[in-house]
């Protein structure tokens, strides 16, 4: 499935234990979802990726085909497990955005 990927961010930090634990924070947007009672527009969502998963990402922001698994969280909960991503198209909010937005209200 297609979504929105927005921002990519990797971190890298020492656990309670003093392991290594590094990564990336991927937030998205599912652009089919509806939104719930009481809510409007999109919510990001966000999802960890190991390093050499998150590679992956070649332009950011941009529209990429995710893949996800599932595995046994905490009491036996599903957690969601990020796999792989694809660009499908690059995405550029630059400033002929911005101007269009700008055309359409007062500043």
């Amino acid at each position: 499935m297609n979504y929105l990927v927005l921002n990519v961010r990797d971190y890298k930090f020492k656990d309670d234990e003093g392991k290594t634990v590094e990564g990336s924070s991927v937030t998205y947007l599912d652009l089919t979802s509806q939104p719930g009672e009481g809510e409007k527009g999109f919510a990001p969502l966000t999802v960890s990726a190991t390093p050499d998963r998150s590679r992956g990402f070649t332009q950011v922001p941009g529209y990429y085909e995710l893949n996800f698994s599932q595995r046994r969280g905490a009491k036996g909960r599903p957690q969601i497990v990020f796999d792989s991503a694809r660009l499908v198209a690059g995405v550029d909010f630059g400033t002929e955005v911005f101007a269009e937005v700008q055309s359409q209200i007062e500043i």
